[in-house]
């Protein structure tokens, strides 16, 4: 993380296009390099960004917009403080964005500070939303505590008339390995609270505390 904003600020400027149309953001490149490999790579070394500039037409200007308000104020948006997103799960989605992209870019801090977000929201919230999930499965490592969050919330928290008739159709286009996960976290839940059961000891539920990445960037519970 950067310790001298004030100096990072004052270097070399660079321009990188977001989206489908190409909207430019002007950043200060020392900033930049120092929160993300990804872009220090870019701009110091033989690609051919160092030249052109960069270009990310596969991310949403939305997403790209929180990371550069975190770059320079090292803060998060939150839902009880904007007003642009209608519902719990358009701010949700928002932040399985800005992690996905934190993770693609390698932004270690940043990767951190969302993942750690983004599981309290999902635990504050309930089961994700099918189309999260399908999202999540499409861009995150196997390995993601995210995952293996979304599957835990699945078996401790979903009923069944928590989906509409949307969800319903989207049940088809589930990802195979979310579902197998599923099921054998399902038997695994099952025993454990059977043997619980058997030695008079209360079921516990998970806290988000469990999901969180450490500040050293490594994944709690590796």
């Amino acid at each position: 993380m950067m310790s001298n904003l004030a100096e990072a600020t004052t270097g070399e400027v660079v321009a990188i296009a977001i989206g489908p149309n190409k909207k430019v953001f002007r950043l200060h490149k020392d900033i930049l390099c120092s929160e993300s490999e990804y872009f220090c790579t870019a701009y110091n070394g033989l690609w051919k960004e160092a030249v052109e500039g960069v270009t990310l037409e596969d991310v949403e200007v939305e997403v790209f917009s929180i990371f550069v308000h975190w770059l320079y104020t090292q803060q998060m948006p939150t839902y009880e403080d904007n007003r642009k997103y209608d519902i719990s799960e358009d701010f949700g989605f928002m932040l399985l964005k800005a992690y996905v992209f934190a993770n693609r870019f390698l932004i270690a801090d940043f990767e951190r500070i969302v993942h750690n977000l983004l599981i309290d929201h999902m635990v504050d919230f309930g089961c994700s939303m099918y189309e999260h999930i399908i999202f999540a499965y499409e861009n995150l490592p196997e390995d993601s505590l995210v995952l293996k969050l979304m599957v835990e919330m699945q078996c401790l928290r979903w009923e069944l008339d928590f989906d509409g008739d949307e969800e319903k159709q989207r049940r088809l286009d589930l990802p195979k390995a979310f579902l197998v996960q599923v099921m054998v976290r399902l038997v695994e839940l099952r025993d454990r609270n059977i043997a619980l059961q058997d030695r008079d000891i209360g079921i516990e539920e998970f806290n988000a505390g469990d999901f969180y990445m450490q500040e050293e960037s490594e994944e709690a519970g590796e």
